[in-house]
């Protein structure tokens, strides 16, 4: 949930909000580390969704994976993700570096999602990451 609460402070510019979420507990991780790996999960589930993939069962599955494995959509996603990964570690708790991954990790599940950055489609794919989020913890 704080990840998804991030994203939408980072989409509405609050930055009260996100400063606030940024502030971690003891023991807790960086929210800019939790960002990364949250897009990470979301980013892989999404292009197993678009590439159909998600969809099929036991070898024709295996077959699609590993095909996808070998082309050039993982190469890319491989290169994206490490990239976000990097710049999660060297945000640590800077709001304003932790606001700008939050909106790219959003802009990027949103390019999979909607056609564009429709406000009323920005709310409705929060509330379903929200509504996901809280069916997972």
């Amino acid at each position: 949930m704080r990840v998804v609460a991030a994203l939408e402070a980072a989409w509405a510019d609050d930055n009260d909000d996100l400063a606030a979420l940024v502030r971690s507990g003891h023991g807790e991780r960086p929210l800019a580390e939790l960002i990364a790996q949250y897009g990470d999960t979301r980013l892989q589930n999404v292009v197993l969704v678009v590439t159909g993939i998600a969809g099929l069962d036991g070898a024709d599955r295996q077959e699609a994976l590993a095909e996808l494995r070998e082309g050039l959509i993982a190469h890319m996603l491989t290169v994206a993700l490490n990239m976000m990964s990097g710049w999660a570690l060297s945000a640590g708790k800077d709001v304003q570096a932790t606001g700008d991954l939050a909106r790219r990790v959003l802009q990027a599940i949103l390019s999979f999602t909607t056609d564009g950055d429709d406000p009323q489609e920005v709310r409705a794919l929060l509330a379903h990451l929200r509504a996901d989020a809280l069916d997972r913890s």
